[in-house]
């Protein structure tokens, strides 16, 4: 990748994350592990959990209203989602909700004095987009959208560059005006090691994470915080399932799912099922695979197709899962799981069709990007950096006219 000469050795980027599903952490991630491991070795790329960080006293509370609330009542977020989708016409309390922030904002740019400020939490842009209306901030704002959609929430007006995963997603935020030259088509941003563990011999890897090679390996996710429902879970209780598949359940940061699912396989042991927590090596799982059942996180499926994994996808949430979940299925590389069948005996299906599987693999690898970090970095490479000593005045007015109330 060639070194833009915009940019000075040693250029600070601020990459603002958020913890309301585990997708925008990972992107983050990627971004920043692209600079540590010396694919941009002229960044100095920091990552910080908006929410934590500008909302601490509010964070617990809105995490765990925004996850109960997805979990218990789907179709509320779902119609709020699509009463938000074309404009934000909640925009009142959204904007109180931001202003609280601003100050705590203001002195957090100040503090790191980035160069760039890159986004991979919705949240997060809209309150750098209103911190540069409200104080003349000249940094340039990058917001990295983290799903195989569109949405007004994604979309602030000081916004200098949006990443985006596909074409068709840059397509429909140039019908919302977005100009073309704003725009750049990188893949939704996913780890190096994802791409690289797609090349491994699966039946090697099979060996070295303790499994079987002659089974199929089946994954089940339900995103990094473990929202996995009640008939992916009842999935350890198939005999069926015991003697054709080996089964592993991801269940991410979520203990107390870890713990009922340990107690309930410990009534009925079997080597042939794994229950599981968050793991570093994901990749390997994902590249050991024959099919991953999950909901369709942007992250979580750009992370399969990388690893060339076929996906059943069960139950999105109405909003931008269902969204995630068309694209998906139109690519061919995932199936949409019937509602009015068992999982288990579309998983088994799907499992047992090896001329199906395999077709997804290939439209996985025709799907995914190639390096997706990188390209991100090429792009925000090509942005012009805001002078030194006006950033810094600029910066420094922030803080002022935030604490001020203005």
């Amino acid at each position: 990748m060639a070194v833009n000469n915009k940019w000075n050795t040693g250029a600070r980027a601020l990459v603002l994350s958020g913890d309301l599903g585990d997708g925008h952490r990972q992107a983050a991630r990627a971004l920043a592990e692209a600079c540590s491991a010396g694919t941009v070795p002229w960044v100095e790329a920091e990552t910080v959990d908006f929410l934590r960080q500008i909302h601490p006293n509010l964070h617990p509370f809105v995490r765990y209203g925004f996850l109960k609330g997805v979990e218990k009542a789907p179709g509320v977020y779902g119609y709020l989602y699509k009463k938000t989708r074309a404009s934000q016409s909640l925009s009142l309390p959204f904007r109180c909700f931001l202003r609280m922030g601003l100050q705590r904002l203001a002195a957090l740019v100040n503090e790191k004095q980035p160069d760039v400020i890159i986004c991979t939490f919705p949240l997060a842009a809209a309150a750098v987009s209103l911190l540069k209306s409200r104080t003349g901030l000249r940094t340039p704002l990058v917001t990295v959208i983290t799903d195989h959609t569109d949405h007004s929430l994604w979309l602030n007006p000081h916004t200098d560059l949006y990443l985006v995963g596909s074409e068709s997603v840059s397509a429909a935020l140039r019908q919302r005006g977005i100009p073309a030259t704003s725009l750049c088509v990188t893949g939704i941003p996913v780890r190096s090691c994802f791409s690289e563990a797609s090349e491994s011999d699966r039946e090697a890897l099979k060996r070295r994470l303790g499994l079987n090679p002659e089974l199929p390996l089946v994954m089940v996710m339900g995103g990094g915080c473990g929202l996995l429902s009640e008939e992916t879970r009842a999935l350890i209780r198939s005999s069926v399932l015991r003697r054709h598949v080996q089964l592993t359940l991801i269940c991410g940061s979520n203990d107390a799912a870890r713990f009922r699912l340990e107690k309930e396989l410990d009534k009925n042991p079997t080597p042939n099922i794994r229950i599981t927590g968050f793991v570093d090596n994901i990749h390997e799982w994902m590249a050991a695979a024959d099919l991953l059942v999950t909901k369709p996180g942007g992250l979580t499926t750009s992370e399969a197709a990388t690893a060339g994994l076929p996906m059943l996808l069960y139950k999105p949430i109405p909003g931008q899962e269902e969204d995630n979940a068309s694209v998906l299925e139109k690519a061919g590389i995932a199936v949409i799981a019937s509602k009015e069948r068992k999982l288990r005996d579309q998983l088994l299906e799907l499992v047992e069709n090896r001329a199906a599987l395999s077709a997804m693999r290939a439209k996985a690898r025709q799907f995914r990007s190639n390096r997706p970090a990188e390209q991100a970095w090429d792009a925000i490479m090509k942005l012009q950096p805001a002078d030194q000593l006006n950033r810094e005045a600029r910066q420094t007015l922030a803080v002022r006219e935030a604490q001020a109330g203005t």
